[in-house]
C-alpha cells in the first residue's frame, strides 16, 4: 500500500488494483475534490467498482480489523467499512459515481446514506454561506441595516446637549470606522454566523461582529444611531462602565439572533444589536428625555419614549425581512430595557448628574 498526502485529504492506494482506503472523515475531503472536477456519466444500473475476492473476510488497512460490505449512495454502489476505525474501502471510480450521484439529487432527504447526508448538508451550509457573503460584500447591506424605516425619521441628537464629551461614544463611531476601512478583508472573521455560535463553535464573534460592516450606508447609519443615543449612557456610567455595557448588550443581541435561527449559516454583522440595547436602556432611564429628529429634511423634538416604542413596534410587527437580524434588534432592545430597569431601581450610575427632568427644555 502506498500513502497519498494530498493538501485536502490522506488516503492508501493499493499500486496493485488500485483501489484507495480513507481513514475516517478523509473520504468527504477527497469527495469534495472530484465534485468539484465534476465526473460526466452516472451509471447506478450495474454495481460499481467490482470488490477483490474474499472481501466479506477483508482486513482494514488502517486497523486490521475486520470490514464489512455497504451500498454507499445507491444501492448498486459497494463499498467496504471498517467496523472499528470507520476507514473506507473504494474501487477505482467508484467515488466519481458518487459525487456525481450527489450532484443529481434534488433533495439531502433523499439520500440513503447518512453520512452522505451529512456531507450533502453541509455542501449546502457552505454554499448557503458563500452566498451570504457575496450579497453582504456585493449589495453592502446585511442582516442589522434595521434602519430603513427611520431613513426619514432619523435622530440626530438630544434637544439638550450634555457638557461634557461622550469619549467613548466618539472613539467606538472612530473604532467602526478604521475597521471598516482597514480590515474588511477579515470580514469572514468578525461575522458571526447563527449555526456555529449554537454549536459553541467561534464565540469570540459574538464580540467582533459588533464591530464589522457591509457597507458604507450600513456603517453610516448605524453611527448616526450611536452618536444620539451613546451619549447619556456614556455620562451616566462614564466611559468603561458604558464600553462594557455595550460589548455586552451586543453579545445578548447576537445570541439572541443566533438561537431564533439556530441552524442559519448566513453571517451578520454590524452594531445594530448593541446600539438596541442602548436604545432600550435609553427608554427606560431617559424616556423625558426629548431627540432632536429629522423628518422630511426638517428637524423637530420628539419624547425619546415616543421614538423608541414607534421603533420597537415597527421592528415587531415588519418581523422577520431578507437581510435584516430583527431578533437582534429585539432581543438587544429588550436586554437593555432590563438593564434600564435594574438600574434604575438600583440607582446604578454616577450621581450628583443633573437628571433629564432636571435640565431645562
Amino acid at each position: 500500500m502506498k500513502v497519498v498526502k494530498e493538501t485536502a485529504f490522506s488516503a492508501l492506494l493499493c499500486e496493485s488494483c488500485g483501489g484507495m482506503f480513507y481513514p475516517e472523515g478523509e473520504f468527504v475531503k477527497h469527495l469534495e475534490l472530484v465534485r468539484r472536477r465534476g465526473p460526466a456519466e452516472l451509471d447506478t444500473s450495474t454495481p460499481s467498482g467490482a470488490l477483490p475476492d474474499g472481501a466479506l473476510e477483508a482486513v482494514c488497512p488502517g486497523c486490521a480489523a475486520g470490514m464489512q460490505r455497504r451500498p454507499l449512495g445507491y444501492e448498486s454502489n459497494i463499498v467496504l467499512t471498517c467496523v472499528e476505525c470507520g476507514g473506507l474501502w473504494m474501487q477505482p471510480g467508484q467515488i466519481e459515481q458518487v459525487a456525481l450521484f450527489l450532484k443529481r439529487t434534488k433533495s439531502v432527504d433523499e439520500l440513503p446514506d447518512e453520512m452522505l447526508q451529512r456531507y450533502a448538508k453541509a455542501l449546502l451550509d457552505e454554499e448557503e454561506q458563500r452566498e451570504g457573503f457575496r450579497r453582504l460584500k456585493e449589495t453592502g447591506t446585511s442582516e442589522p441595516s434595521f434602519l430603513a424605516p427611520f431613513f426619514q425619521f432619523m435622530p440626530v441628537s438630544a434637544a439638550d446637549e450634555l457638557g461634557r464629551c461622550p469619549v467613548a461614544t466618539y472613539g467606538l463611531i472612530l473604532l467602526n470606522v478604521v475597521l471598516f476601512i482597514f480590515a474588511r478583508s477579515y470580514f469572514g472573521v468578525m461575522a458571526m454566523v447563527p449555526a456555529e455560535v449554537t454549536k459553541g463553535e467561534r464565540l469570540y464573534t459574538l464580540v467582533t461582529h459588533q464591530f464589522a460592516h457591509a457597507g458604507i450606508f450600513h456603517l453610516f447609519i448605524n453611527m448616526v444611531f450611536l452618536r444620539a443615543f451613546g451619549d447619556r449612557p456614556e455620562d451616566r456610567f462614564t466611559w468603561s462602565g458604558f464600553l462594557g455595557l455595550y460589548v455586552a448588550l451586543g453579545v445578548v443581541a447576537g445570541l439572541a439572533q443566533a438561537f431564533m435561527d439556530p441552524n442559519s449559516t448566513i453571517p451578520c454583522v454590524g452594531a445594530s444589536g448593541s446600539i438596541s440595547g442602548l436604545m432600550g436602556l435609553y427608554c427606560v432611564v431617559f424616556p423625558a428625555c426629548m431627540l432632536r429628529v429629522t423628518v422630511l429634511l426638517r428637524t423637530v423634538r420628539v419624547p425619546a419614549i415616543v421614538y423608541l416604542v414607534l421603533w420597537f413596534a415597527i421592528q415587531a410587527v415588519l418581523g422577520s425581512r431578507p437581510g435584516i437580524a430583527v431578533a437582534a434588534h429585539l432581543g438587544g432592545f429588550l436586554a437593555g430595557a432590563w438593564a434600564g430597569g435594574i438600574i434604575r431601581i438600583l440607582r446604578l450610575g454616577a450621581t450628583g448628574r443633573q437628571t433629564d427632568t432636571q435640565r431645562k427644555r
